[in-house]
């Protein structure tokens, strides 16, 4: 209490910020979707992506054709990457990529951000089964080539599909920013005893 005055004294470092405090000064505080997500949160399709690029990975050494002349054979994509059918590395290495790459994006603005190569990176490997599909090997010179489609390919198919679809939604919607703070209330004049008013 000051004894000219009659106010009650406050230690300084429980005051708020002055009005007339230079605004460069204060830090801009952080926006929820640039806040550092843990290494363990696997929500807004972090943990989804990286589960459908693992089973894409596992899709591509499954069987994905069975030839049944000049010779039989099974094969998997790995199998048809080998040989004539060299660009379906693509799609392999794409899930490749797409493992670190969503691994290390840690907030939702960048997760956001990336949302574009993500799709991109996860459709490879559906454009590359519907080429093969359409476009099936044929026989060169007098030996018929005929061949039959197993399951792999169409597991691989959908998993790229599903992986594209869960790209889209990579990051989620913005979060809700909360309500700004309504200004305090300024504290009525207080009056000394002998009546003159203190602001």
């Amino acid at each position: 209490m000051c004894a000219e005055c009659g106010v009650g004294l406050v230690p300084m470092h429980s005051l708020p910020p002055s009005a007339e405090r230079d605004p460069d000064d204060l830090e801009p505080p952080t926006l929820p979707e640039d806040e550092q997500l843990p290494w363990s949160d696997f929500g807004r399709g972090r943990g989804l992506l990286l589960a459908l690029c693992v089973l894409g990975l596992c899709a591509f050494f499954t069987p994905w054709v069975e030839v049944i002349r000049p010779e039989l054979s099974l094969r998997s994509g790995f199998d048809l990457a080998r040989g004539r059918a060299g660009w379906l590395w693509g799609g392999a290495a794409a899930y490749f990529v797409l493992i670190p790459f969503v691994l290390t994006r840690r907030t939702i603005a960048r997760m956001r951000g990336v949302r574009l190569v993500t799709i991109m990176l996860a459709s490879l490997t559906a454009l590359e089964v519907a080429m093969l599909l359409f476009l099936p090997p044929r026989g060169r010179g007098p030996m018929p080539v005929a061949i039959e489609w197993r399951w792999g390919v169409y597991l691989s198919f959908a998993v790229s599909a599903l992986a594209t679809f869960a790209a889209t939604r990579f990051g989620g919607s913005l979060p809700h920013l909360a309500t700004a703070p309504t200004a305090r209330s300024v504290p009525p004049p207080q009056r000394r005893p002998d009546g003159e008013t203190i602001h």
